[in-house]
């Protein structure tokens, strides 16, 4: 297959089979390499574990349920390294180009299943969510992205990066086929609509006036329950980020801690310097965020226990360039964080679309109640009907 986008790992051909008929039937699957495919390796973005890999003989479960269901494997994705970053770059086998905006980012750490679906070379892809990197790339090229409730899939033979937040999730062109994949992961249907839909002010607050006004007309104008909140929890934004981070950069060495000591070497420069403040967090550090975390969930399921759906702004900012100086993608990260960490610290499902008619890189997210995904589905198709 011709790959002009560099979506996907430059792995010679395997069979893999697929269900003759099945609700995924028609359906073209790439899939992130952090999982295991029979007949590939696994590299994780990084050229010393593909090196380790050797070819896998076995497929993740949760890749053979989509397989299952009829959908057609066409290859394994590429990815930021070790999936933790949100920009799309990877020193080893290079950054993928946003088939929308060749001149942006495409957005990580799922770049390449989002730059494979957005270029037409897939309809369903798979990856990975742990900071944002389902929601972010499909944002950055205009795609349907689903972070399901965490736990919710099978993640099996899938290499992890912090596993209290990592979750499978898929990115498509439009609604259909994700609530097709939805079934067919399990997912049961649901006709049930949410009491109300809640605009948290102090998150609209942190994106352009004119952007939070059209959002809201959206709404409005789909004739949705609104209710204005002045927070969504009694954490500021900030701290929220801060505890999340805390956990991430703890975990996220715990899972490399091996990698680094055995082939430093063999780590881009800011990824190993992301692992290794992780190696040096104080316990304290460590346990006063999983103390904010406890409560922002408790709160969170408060808040979202009568058939509520928060409404977010994917993005917290536009998206740099593709050529743009690291710090102009730190302050990208660090910012989109803030918004992407809510999903992470609650273990709740968000659903990111795009605004149609709506000027620049504007996605608008759903945030629901552990296992209300299908809920979110449906206030999606609601208002893509608009």
């Amino acid at each position: 297959m011709r790959d002009p986008w560099n979506a996907f790992m430059p792995y010679p051909g395997a069979d893999v089979g697929h269900a003759a008929i099945g609700p995924l039937s028609g359906f073209r699957l790439a899939v992130k390499d952090l999982f295991d495919v029979a007949g590939y390796p696994t590299a994780a973005g990084n050229a010393a574990l593909l090196a380790a890999s050797g070819i896998k003989t076995s497929t993740a479960p949760l890749v053979q349920t989509l397989l299952d269901a009829g959908a057609c494997f066409v290859g394994k994705t590429n990815t930021d390294e070790l999936a933790y970053s949100l920009i799309g770059s990877n020193i080893h086998f290079g950054m993928p180009i946003n088939p929308r905006y060749p001149h942006l980012i495409p957005g990580g750490s799922s770049s390449g299943s989002a730059v494979a679906v957005a270029a037409g070379l897939a309809d369903i892809g798979l990856g990975t969510d742990t900071s944002g990197s389902i929601r972010l790339p499909a944002a950055v090229n205009g795609l349907i992205g689903w972070r399901p409730t965490h736990g919710s899939l099978d993640n099996r033979a899938l290499r992890p990066l912090a596993p209290s937040f990592d979750v499978p999730g898929f990115m498509t062109r439009s609604l259909e086929p994700m609530a097709a994949v939805m079934s067919a992961v399990g997912m049961s249907a649901a006709n049930d609509q949410p009491s109300s839909i809640l605009i948290p002010e102090d998150v609209f607050s942190t994106i352009d006036d004119a952007v939070a006004s059209e959002m809201i007309a959206r709404l409005r104008s789909a004739g949705m329950p609104i209710r204005m909140t002045n927070a969504i929890a009694s954490f500021s934004l900030a701290d929220l980020a801060l505890a999340f981070i805390t956990i991430l950069q703890r975990e996220a060495w715990e899972s490399n801690r091996t990698l680094f000591e055995r082939s430093p070497e063999a780590i881009a420069p800011d990824i190993a310097a992301r692992l290794l403040s992780g190696s040096h967090l104080d316990d304290e550090e460590v346990r006063e965020a999983s103390r904010i975390r406890k409560l922002f969930s408790a709160e969170i399921d408060r808040l979202l226990r009568e058939n509520m759906v928060v409404v977010l702004p994917t993005l917290a900012m536009s998206p740099p360039t593709r050529d743009a100086e690291p710090e102009s993608f730190a302050v990208f990260r660090s910012g989109c964080i803030e918004l992407l960490c809510l999903s992470g610290l609650s273990g709740c499902p968000q659903l990111a679309f795009p605004i149609i008619n709506c000027a620049g890189n504007v996605s608008l997210s759903l945030f629901g109640a552990r296992s209300a995904d299908r809920m979110l589905m449906n206030v999606a198709q609601r208002l893509k009907a608009e």
